[in-house]
């Protein structure tokens, strides 16, 4: 589709626009922050004007949040956040590599800035809370439990952080694997550490099935 100006400009169907448009703003607030980074810089970063950003987002706050959300549903889909698997944390990784602003602007930026600060851990609290569902069986106390998925769940995303940032993609299978063996290999470790679940006895002495 082209504009009616002789231009020649392509004109984007809406939808494919506003994606363009978040992925651009992540870029920019990536690099300055959310107080650093004003919405000319995001038209510009975007190649749009800033009455077509505007059609799309009415404040910086509304593509700020989109592009967290567009950010942790990449990652979701993608990787799943399966880091108690080499196999998981190559996926998660690759999915970092592919959308390194916005992994950047989730983790570094959005978690350290006042306003968005909450909203930012609370998706990061879902993946903590995958990992304490791993260690259910074997950390019955449910603060250690908690402090140790917080913990290694920080380690992951902040190693993967640091490597998208300064590593060699080249590598990024060869670092999954070092990570996977120095960090997330607690989670495996404590899960071969669980307790056993007592199995009920019927009265006629046979077992029962406990789930």
């Amino acid at each position: 589709m082209r504009d009616g100006g002789g231009t020649g400009r392509r004109l984007m169907p809406r939808e494919e626009r506003a994606a363009s448009i978040v992925a651009a703003a992540a870029r920019a607030f990536a690099g300055r922050g959310y107080a650093g980074t004003s919405m000319d810089d995001v038209a510009a970063e975007a190649g749009v004007t800033k009455i077509i950003l505007y059609r799309h987002y009415a404040t910086k706050r509304d593509i700020y949040t989109a592009a967290l959300d567009a950010t942790w549903q990449r990652l979701v889909d993608s990787s799943q956040f399966g880091y108690d698997t080499e196999v998981g944390l190559q996926a998660l990784l690759a999915a970092a590599r592919r959308d390194t602003a916005g992994f950047t602007l989730l983790f570094r930026h959005a978690v350290r800035e006042p306003e968005f600060a909450d909203y930012a851990q609370q998706l990061v609290a879902q993946t903590v809370q995958v990992a304490e569902q791993t260690l259910a069986d074997s950390v019955q106390d449910p603060r250690l439990r908690s402090w140790l998925a917080r913990g290694v769940t920080d380690l992951v995303l902040n190693s993967v952080l640091e490597w998208i940032t300064t590593g060699d993609p080249a590598r990024d299978a060869e670092a999954a694997g070092l990570l996977f063996q120095t960090a997330a290999a607690v989670i495996v470790h404590h899960r071969s550490r669980a307790v056993p679940r007592p199995v009920a006895r019927r009265s006629d002495g046979l077992r029962e099935t406990v789930y």
